[in-house]
């Protein structure tokens, strides 16, 4: 779990305690209104107790006071026992008593929270609900079938050993329609399965975050920008499509990718343009590292039918 949400979480975590205790309290009030016997006793002991804690201090004896209140937690306990009384608080979460943890570890209610969250945060625009279960290349007879369902199969071995894997840029190049977006749904929506944070956008909703960001606008696009760098996996689609902006789109994209390189967070790009459309347009400083042979899966241009068409 990344650290971007701590304090959402805090917050809900806090809501519930809240409301736990505001639930034990009626309950409380409930019995005592119901019990007017017990009511007096427990306000006599809290009157002993507070006594109690005066002598003590001021070491004076408190023998006698000890034993009343001794005699008085006796009459309660009787009383609530003989009477089945139950002071009751109803948390949220019975497991972990609305903490969040259990032996240190986040509770699955803490998770189920964090997985909202993240799914919250998975993209600006509908993501495509696609999964992995979904790919008919098997099936489908497109002459790109064969090479899609070997980077399927390659691509679903990372997401199983996300955490573990050396591959940390992703580079996908085909044609419009071969699939590349339905695979990069599948990878987006496999990952949020399994609690890891993904944002999934456009090229051009990227570089409108940058440009909100460059130019200090405070939008939902500048404060997109936050999660750019610290989602676990950000994947652009399209990359080639959004407008080149002096200063910021070709810039931008460099320093994103380094600063999540440097954090070990991983980053695919999608496009149509070929090996040497991305040069030409971005330069070969992005290209090198988006390509590095030691960290990254890049994949030649796929070519094939339009799976739109069939």
């Amino acid at each position: 779990m990344i650290n971007y949400f701590d304090k959402k979480l805090e917050s809900i975590l806090n809501s519930r305690r809240t409301i736990a205790k505001e639930r034990a309290q009626k309950n409380y009030e409930e019995i005592l209104s119901a019990h007017p016997d017990l009511k007096e006793k427990i306000k006599i002991k809290k009157s002993l107790e507070l006594e109690v804690s005066r002598n003590t201090a001021l070491k004076k004896p408190c023998e006698e006071i000890s034993a009343r209140l001794s005699d008085t937690e006796k009459y309660i306990k009787d009383y609530v026992n003989a009477n089945g009384i139950k002071f009751t608080s109803t948390y949220t979460c019975p497991l972990c008593k609305d903490t969040g943890y259990l032996d240190k570890k986040p509770c699955k209610c803490l998770v189920a929270e964090y997985n909202k969250l993240i799914r919250q945060n998975a993209s600006l625009s509908p993501m495509p609900e696609f999964t992995f279960k979904d790919n008919t290349f098997a099936t489908n007879g497109a002459p790109q079938a064969a090479g899609m369902n070997k980077l399927y199969a390659k691509m679903q071995a990372v997401v199983n050993k996300f955490h573990t894997t050396k591959y940390n840029c992703f580079l996908l190049c085909g044609a419009s329609g071969v699939g590349k977006t339905s695979l990069a749904a599948a990878i987006a929506n496999d990952l949020l399965d399994k609690n890891v944070s993904v944002m999934y956008l456009t090229s051009f909703e990227l570089v409108n975050i940058f440009l909100d960001k460059h130019t200090r606008k405070d939008t939902a696009f500048r404060k997109a920008y936050d999660y750019v760098l610290a989602c676990e996996m950000l994947i652009v689609d399209n990359l080639g499509a959004e407008p080149i902006y002096k200063n910021v789109t070709v810039e931008y994209l460099l320093s994103t990718l380094e600063k999540r390189l440097g954090e070990n967070k991983k980053t695919m790009f999608l496009t149509q343009l070929d090996g040497q459309q991305l040069v030409n347009r971005y330069g070969s400083a992005l290209l090198s590292k988006i390509a590095d042979k030691n960290y990254s899966i890049s994949i030649g241009y796929i070519q094939g039918e339009d799976l739109r068409k069939l």
